[in-house]
């Protein structure tokens, strides 16, 4: 009787401290986001119940949970030993989960520490474990997104829209709709320097699914981002949607108390009456509301933008003194982030200067043991670098002798080039007389004689025999007939050569959904410029896309095909589909691929080729 009432008095313990744990966990959860110095505190008393129960799987979620606060604090080297220790408690307890978000995490922290290299290593881990799993489909998108603002850093945006583009796939297909508008944005900042158009088609999309999903300091930021967006291309139509935005932003940001929010719709409507309409006296009205929430203890870390905007716009209103005033404030505050960190490096230099003190030390005496010895070995450095320059100089004459041999060879390459490009283009006018040839016999040849047999059918049909199966034959015999009408049109160049691309490529889509099981998504932008390719480059490229598609029927069993055809400076148009793929290595090449790089090649463009077995292919055309 004694051992069951300690038994159960044990038990009962026990499920007190979980439920403890349980609630500090979720209390952080909770402020994580907005209070981030609160969520480390319900956190840490988590971690400190937990030190008695020992349970592994807490561990992870906690320790993963400690790494994320002070990653928000920018205390990354705390961080990566947080998520480091999580990623190893994961491991023991098979928690995937949160496994593959410590990699995801150690990945970003090793990129604000500008390590790319194992940045690059740690979101590989994490995407290998949460890809294949669609529970952690969230984890996905994030580590895809992440690894685009990674190439973007590096100037690679080609890699980084795939990426972006494969996190849309996943959002749109799990309707992930929080995370995809995160991505949205992310897609928008690419264009946000050069492509008006781009930029506002996708932070549009995010503004939608801010709206439905009533995510209003979403909703607060994409709509300041529209409006930044229409002042920097200086877009006057949109300027009174842009004051719409901001009056309703500042509007939300008063409902849900967020001084984050409020402070960013003050400075962006400050902004607005700034560069927009230049309405100097409403802009210092908006910027000095936005001025008060810091003097009334709102701590935000782009205080500087708003005492320099201040600064100019007393400059233009003619008053001096508020002028000097708030840029002598911009210029102590930046000072003062300058001399913090100057105090760090002074610190870390003079440790490092204690170490290198002591080093020479020790470096002395052995040198002076060197001395005696290096003096003997004078005469012989002397005569090795002799040698060398010697040997500089040989060398320096073969590589200019080996320099003028390539430009010779290069000159050579470029001459075989142009007539390769002549040949290619020969080669592709010799496949259109072709295709006309077979075009006219298939339409007037065996067609016409399908025809007339069709005919005659039908009369023996309908005055002597009267069989149904004859009907059905018959039946059968008439659809041949239109089938190889169809073909003979497809193969002439009449068709292409009367209509614009745009209306082209849209026909070519609708033949293709006719046939195809599953979806054809289709996206141009902007049309207009599309509407603007013609003769041979019209040509080329619809017979690229028609090659393309009919390869996917045929060989990818895909659910879904993406058309993506957008303008910047040059032609863009990806087209992805989410088959089985085929192996970049060991793939024949066919005449279709062959096709495809010589179609392109003659129009100076570049084609790029992804695929990987299982996971889908990607062909991405440049065309100037």
């Amino acid at each position: 009787m004694c051992f069951l009432t300690l038994f159960l008095t044990a038990s009962l313990y026990s499920q007190t401290i979980e439920s403890q744990i349980e609630e500090n966990y979720q209390k952080y959860r909770a402020v994580i986001d907005s209070q981030p110095d609160s969520a480390l505190v319900y956190i840490l008393k988590a971690k400190e119940l937990n030190e008695k129960e020992k349970d592994i799987d807490w561990s992870a979620k906690i320790y993963y949970g400690i790494g994320y606060c002070h990653l928000l604090n920018q205390k990354y080297s705390l961080a990566l030993n947080y998520f480091n220790q999580a990623a190893g408690f994961s491991k023991e307890s098979s928690n995937f989960n949160i496994l593959s978000k410590s990699y995801n995490q150690i990945g970003l922290v090793y990129s604000f520490q500008n390590n790319f290299k194992k940045a690059l290593d740690n979101y590989h881990k994490s995407l290998e474990i949460s890809e294949n799993k669609e529970e952690l489909s969230d984890n996905t998108m994030s580590v895809l997104s992440n690894l685009a603002d990674l190439h973007i850093l590096q100037q690679d945006t080609i890699t980084a829209l795939r990426y972006y583009h494969q996190a849309i796939r996943i959002g749109e297909r799990e309707n992930k709709k929080l995370i995809l508008a995160g991505v949205f944005n992310n897609v928008a900042v690419v264009y946000m320097d050069n492509n008006k158009d781009s930029t506002e088609l996708y932070l549009k999309k995010a503004l939608q699914i801010y709206k439905e999903t009533k995510n209003v300091y979403g909703q607060i930021v994409i709509q300041n981002n529209l409006t930044t967006t229409y002042i920097n291309f200086k877009s006057e139509k949109d300027y009174p949607q842009s004051l719409e935005y901001l009056e309703e932003s500042l509007r939300l940001s008063k409902e849900i108390q967020n001084l984050d929010a409020e402070y960013f719709s003050y400075f962006y409507l400050g902004n607005y009456y700034e560069k927009g309409v230049f309405n100097y006296e409403q802009a210092r009205y908006y910027y000095e509301k936005a001025h008060q929430l810091l003097k009334d203890g709102y701590k935000n870390d782009y205080a500087i933008e708003l005492y320099k905007s201040l600064s100019r716009v007393y400059l233009q209103l003619g008053d001096f003194k508020n002028a000097y005033n708030f840029q002598k404030i911009q210029y102590g505050l930046q000072d003062s982030i300058f001399s913090i960190e100057k105090n760090k490096q002074f610190h870390e230099i003079q440790t490092k200067f204690g170490v290198e003190r002591k080093n020479n030390q020790i470096q002395l005496l052995n040198k002076e043991k060197e001395i005696e010895k290096g003096r003997k070995q004078l005469i012989l450095i002397v005569s090795v670098l002799l040698i060398i320059t010697l040997l500089i100089l040989a060398v320096f004459y073969r590589k200019r002798m080996k320099y003028q041999e390539t430009i010779s060879k290069q000159d050579k390459l470029i001459f075989e080039k142009e007539k390769e490009t002549i040949r290619v283009k020969n080669h592709i006018e010799g496949q259109n007389q072709e295709r006309k040839r077979i075009s006219r016999e298939l339409h007037d040849g065996v067609g016409g004689r399908l025809s007339a047999i069709k005919i005659k059918m039908d009369q023996l049909n309908t005055t002597t025999i009267h069989d149904p199966d004859l009907e059905e034959c018959i039946s059968q015999l008439q659809e041949t007939a239109k089938e190889i009408r169809i073909i003979s049109h497809e193969l002439k160049e009449n068709k292409i050569d009367e209509l614009n691309f745009v209306i082209l490529l849209n026909h070519l889509i609708d033949d293709y959904r006719f046939y195809f099981s599953g979806e054809i998504h289709f996206n141009m932008y902007p049309e207009e410029k599309f509407e603007e390719i013609a003769d041979t480059k019209k040509h080329y490229l619809y017979r690229v896309i028609q090659e393309i598609l009919a390869n996917c029927l045929k060989y990818a069993e895909a659910q879904n095909i993406y058309i993506d055809c957008t303008f910047d400076d040059i032609y863009r148009i990806i087209i992805e589909d989410d088959g089985r793929g085929f192996d970049m290595q060991n793939v024949k090449k066919g005449i279709g691929i062959e096709n495809i790089k010589k179609r392109i090649a003659t129009l100076k463009g570049n084609v790029y080729i992804d695929s990987v077995v299982g996971r889908g292919s990607t062909f991405i055309m440049e065309i100037p």
